[in-house]
């Protein structure tokens, strides 16, 4: 679970740098860069949050491109995950905590063992 705090390692505020996790795009590369330099642990968790979430969308995309049916569903469901990583950006940016669903679960598990 996340921890609310307001120190920070870098010079960005924790909820500036928690949504920055989940910006499109460059969320993956800041969240890998938070994880290994931040110490506050929301900001860390928003960042192993926002990995995991990267990835379940790739896996997702990869696997419904092998068809030519499923690929179909790829482009909506695609959207869909770009607008949940805008909600949680802004959300974090307010900071709120957003524990997706199995996602949060394995965040924490994640973060014991790092």
């Amino acid at each position: 679970m996340a921890v609310k705090s307001t120190n920070s390692t870098t010079s960005l505020s924790p909820n500036v740098a928690g949504a920055l996790c989940y910006v499109p795009v460059v969320g993956w590369v800041a969240s890998l860069v938070l994880l290994i330099v931040e110490k506050n642990p929301t900001v860390r968790w928003n960042a192993v949050q926002s990995l995991l979430l990267s990835g379940v969308l790739w896996l997702v995309g990869v696997a419904l491109t092998m068809t030519l049916v499923l690929a179909l569903l790829n482009f909506p469901i695609m959207i869909a995950g770009l607008i949940l990583n805008l909600v949680l950006a802004v959300k974090t940016y307010k900071n709120e905590t957003v524990k997706l669903p199995v996602l949060s679960d394995w965040t924490d598990k994640v973060l014991k063992k790092v």
